[in-house]
């Protein structure tokens, strides 16, 4: 069984076209649970040589002083980089990496009940997020900032108090049980709590995404074994309308694009994108 069949319901559809606005999935939350669960958050904690790159509590969306603990009453545990540590989650990444094409990555939250973990925020990259145990409630909001790059990480970005209120009174609601894995397109502001009665476990698959702005840099690599790129600037260059020197290198680039033989051009590229699904990006 592919690992993204025990995500989406009809993996087909997945496969031909990224959603594009969040959706909510139904499976089998015994399969959700091999991949993870409190047990094995409690066996981590216990053992520092099977602990992530980086592991710690939150509340109200800020780190904590408090110790690592799988059954704290307030605090969220965050496990981050469990792809690279916990052998069913970097099996599970590594597969879902080989059926996406793209990089993926594996965190894990356990918030307690009555609890928040992270207030409102966006991800530079797709989530399938996964609803191991419990439930927990969340609000979405369409993006700020379409499709966003690192650069546009929302710790950068910020919100303006206007939009902040905005998100607050005007996002979508829903509630995930254990066996609900939700979709969350780059870009889309969301923010989640528990309610009263019960903990929350999910796993986050991050997919990490090759874009055209990627294909761009590899092109632009490659555009350095071009002479006319290599062309200095001239003297006085202070001197020079700048608009002229952005036309000519906009003549000279557009020029090296047309002749790129795109077979040819898009053999390393291929490559490179075969290497960021296991893990080695550039």
């Amino acid at each position: 069984m592919s690992v993204l069949s025990r995500l989406v319901e009809d993996p087909s559809r997945f496969l031909a076209q990224w959603p594009d606005a969040p959706t909510t999935y139904a499976v089998d939350r015994d399969r959700l649970a091999e991949m993870f669960n409190r047990d094995d958050a409690r066996r981590i904690v216990a053992d520092t040589t099977l602990r992530p790159i980086e592991l710690g509590m939150v509340r109200q969306g800020a780190p904590t002083p408090t110790q690592p603990d799988a059954d704290h009453p307030t605090d969220t545990l965050v496990l981050n980089g469990l792809h690279l540590t916990w052998p069913p989650l970097r099996e599970a990444s590594r597969q879902l990496a080989s059926e996406l094409g793209h990089p993926i990555t594996a965190n894990v939250y356990l918030t307690p009940p009555d609890s928040t973990g992270y207030g409102p925020h966006w991800d530079t990259h797709h989530v399938l997020l996964a609803q191991v145990e419990g439930s927990k409630t969340w609000r979405l909001h369409p993006p700020i900032v379409e499709d966003p790059l690192d650069r546009h990480r929302w710790t950068a970005v910020g919100f303006t108090s206007e939009q902040l209120d905005q998100v607050r009174n005007n996002a979508d609601t829903i509630t995930l049980s254990a066996g609900h894995v939700l979709y969350i397109p780059r870009g889309w502001v969301h923010f989640g709590a528990t309610g009263r009665d019960e903990h929350s476990l999910h796993i986050t698959f991050g997919v990490q995404l090759l874009t055209r702005h990627w294909v761009l840099q590899q092109l632009v690599d490659q555009a350095a074994e071009w002479s006319e790129l290599r062309a200095a600037l001239p003297p006085a260059l202070s001197s020079h309308p700048i608009e002229r020197i952005v036309e000519d290198a906009r003549t000279t680039l557009r020029a090296f694009l047309d002749s790129l033989d795109t077979e040819q051009a898009g053999a390393p590229i291929h490559m490179h994108q075969q290497l960021a699904v296991l893990g080695v990006r550039r």
